[in-house]
């Protein structure tokens, strides 16, 4: 390379090239897959960037979708000069507007006698009960077992409504200063329904069947816990009385309540079982300087200690305890095991449970 030619190699070029375009930005963000429909928004900016002449991959990248689906949409305008979906295709409904909402309202009437064989005969519909049972899961009412509860009156009503107002400005620290108690009874032996696999015909074949124990063992454990953790229980057999309720009182929840709150006020939650609201129940708290909630009656969904027996008896029932020892262990390290988050929940859910209740006119809630 002669002098002249190197010269001008290493010479910046008057004119550099001009840097590369950036890519213009998306204007939607990237589609979120295969089996969800592309909004119609964005079948309508495929169109508009084809007739401003953008390529089809230039299109796509600005759609936020695949170059296929460009192509399908595109496709689509030019056969139907629309982006809306086609019709279903589909067996029609063989139940009319009006039928449905009659099937809606007999079922809101009469909501103990409207199973959809029912609904079907005292409104002859003319469709199957599968057909009636849809149009009332279409109109938000479900087949559910219905559960036994005692009827509220004006006075618990308002009993819980007092309570849940008294209560409404406490917040879920103020709820931490609060030790809950309940008892709950376990017995040895099944529980709910058991299956066993038989041959046909063989239902009441004795090789497939138990006899039920009228007589079962039963213990009852009763016990405590706060938003920091469960408190000390005690296991007994036979029925509550007050002389027993102010001995576990003396040897379980005193050494509880000094543990968790060594100073300052606390407070105790317990239901209206006459043993919880006797004379020498109430005396011991007298002395014992213990401020007890006054907890309206029929409210266990005002207990967050109810929410711990299922917990509590479904890890119990894992054990199959074979006897009473056996079955008062299995109570005893469960009621151990029990996580202290799930008890700073229970205890943290008082101002919603409260909210509910006046929500509710007082009535039950779902906790």
């Amino acid at each position: 390379m002669c002098v002249d030619c190197h010269n001008q190699q290493q010479r910046p070029s008057p004119n550099p090239p001009a840097a590369a375009a950036a890519a213009p930005p998306t204007l939607f963000p990237p589609h979120a897959g295969n089996h969800a429909p592309l909004p119609t928004v964005q079948r309508a900016a495929i169109v508009v960037l084809d007739k401003q002449g953008l390529p089809r991959t230039d299109i796509a990248q600005q759609a936020g979708t695949s170059l296929p689906t460009v192509r399908h949409w595109l496709r689509h305008y030019e056969q139907k000069h629309d982006v809306a979906d086609e019709p279903r295709r589909g067996r029609p409904r063989c139940t009319d507007e009006a039928t449905d909402i009659n099937v809606a309202v007999v079922a809101r009437v009469e909501p103990h006698q409207s199973t959809p064989k029912q609904v079907k005969r005292k409104l002859d519909v003319d469709a199957s009960p599968r057909t009636v049972r849809r149009r009332l899961d279409e109109a938000g009412l479900y087949g559910r077992v219905e559960r036994e509860e005692h009827t509220l009156d004006e006075n618990d009503l308002r009993r819980r409504l007092s309570f849940a107002h008294g209560y409404a400005h406490w917040t879920a620290a103020d709820w931490e200063r609060v030790i809950i108690s309940d008892e709950k009874h376990f017995t040895l032996g099944r529980h709910g329904q058991q299956y066993v696999q038989r041959p046909s015909g063989e239902a009441y074949n004795p090789l497939y069947t138990h006899t039920a124990n009228e007589n079962p063992t039963m213990v009852t454990i009763w016990g405590c816990f706060a938003a920091q953790e469960i408190g000390q229980a005690e296991i007994f057999e036979g029925d509550l009385n007050s002389k027993l309720y102010g001995r576990i009182l003396e040897g379980n929840l005193k050494p509880t309540y000094r543990k968790f709150f060594p100073a300052g006020q606390w407070y105790f939650l317990q239901d209206n079982d006459p043993s919880h609201t006797s004379g020498l129940a109430q005396s011991w708290f007298h002395r014992n300087g213990v401020t007890v909630l006054d907890f309206p009656p029929w409210s266990p969904d005002l207990n967050p200690i109810e929410n711990v027996w299922p917990v509590l008896q479904r890890a119990v029932e894992q054990h199959n305890a074979s006897d009473e020892a056996e079955l008062e262990a299995a109570i005893q390290a469960e009621w151990e095991a029990l996580s202290p988050d799930f008890l700073a929940k229970l205890a943290h859910s008082m101002p919603k449970r409260l909210a509910e209740v006046i929500a509710h006119n007082g009535h039950k809630t779902h906790y």
